[in-house]
């Protein structure tokens, strides 16, 4: 199966003046993310499967002052910086999922357990954002396309498709868990994601069916050369709606999705200031299955 999931999230943020910073105006801007992620599923056997997908994209960041900052100013990721190496290149990502259950074409239920390696672009931060060491402060980035960290992935997934609405609906918990941390110093955060989704039944006049999604995602604290990160930690709880639409050449989706911080703070700003943060996210996704056997896969061979 290929897939293809197109992603564009809008953060609007502000913060006010950092103290000890020198700077005694408050901070405001955007940070724009535009990220797609083909990747392709293969059957390799009735009950396990592999997935791999390779992130590309940018992220832009406005300065929204005619102040002048080390923090923050006009810039993205797909050019380097003093403290980042530029690039569209995210992360990619190798998936086994192994099937526990399955009822089979009909109504029933479907099971899945998971496990992967997230590996990681060289497009990342090369220096502490934050100055932990309290070196002099100047001209540096804090945000970037990847976060230089191989990262173990252990997943678990649980659906079941009924006759009556919603005809589909389950989850998803997957954790995604730094191996070590780069060559910079830095350890990313652990990450824990819930994921609920379900599917009504098809609505003639849109010739698409509804969903809803929330997700709950769960982040702990990270290091900069084994000192805390300030804002790291943090709870984020997603909802959203949208559409599914069942096309000649395979399924697409469009979802709306509007994330709201429950605990912790946006992870670009320094300290614990008050700040304001909005932020909505637009997800285009599309699925074919491809009708091809790979020969030596093919379990049939030779019988």
């Amino acid at each position: 199966m290929f897939g293809l999931d197109n992603t564009a999230q809008y953060i609007d943020w502000w913060h006010e003046a950092l103290p000890d910073s020198g700077e005694g105006f408050d901070h405001k801007g955007t940070l724009t993310s535009l990220t797609t992620t083909p990747t392709l599923t293969i059957g390799l056997s009735n009950y396990l499967n592999m997935t791999i997908g390779q992130t590309l994209g940018n992220r832009y960041m406005t300065w929204d002052s005619d102040t002048t900052t080390i923090h923050h100013r006009d810039e993205g990721t797909d050019s380097g910086f003093s403290n980042a190496v530029g690039g569209w290149l995210g992360d990619s990502k190798i998936l086994f999922r192994y099937l526990i259950f399955n009822d089979g074409d009909g109504p029933g239920k479907r099971w899945f357990l998971g496990a992967g390696l997230v590996i990681p672009s060289k497009n990342t931060l090369t220096s502490d954002p934050f100055f932990l060491r309290k070196k002099e402060k100047t001209d540096h980035r804090h945000f970037s396309l990847s976060e230089g960290v191989y990262k173990g992935v252990l997943e678990m997934q649980f659906f079941m498709k009924k006759i009556t609405n919603p005809i589909f609906m389950g989850g998803t918990l997957m954790a995604k868990l730094p191996l070590n941390k780069n060559e910079y110093g830095f350890k990313s955060a652990r990450r824990y994601d819930l994921s609920l989704t379900m599917f009504s039944k098809k609505i003639p006049k849109l010739n698409a069916s509804p969903s809803g999604s929330m997700i709950a995602r769960h982040t702990t604290t990270a290091f900069w050369n084994g000192i805390e990160a300030p804002n790291s930690r943090s709870t984020v709880v997603t909802v959203g709606g949208g559409l599914l639409w069942n096309v000649a050449r395979g399924g697409v989706s469009l979802n709306i999705q509007k994330p709201f911080f429950v605990d912790g703070a946006f992870s670009g700003i320094e300290g614990e200031v008050d700040q304001r943060v909005g932020a909505w996210q637009l997800s285009i996704s599309y699925r074919k299955t491809l009708n091809y056997v790979i020969p030596w896969l093919d379990p049939l061979k030779g019988l």
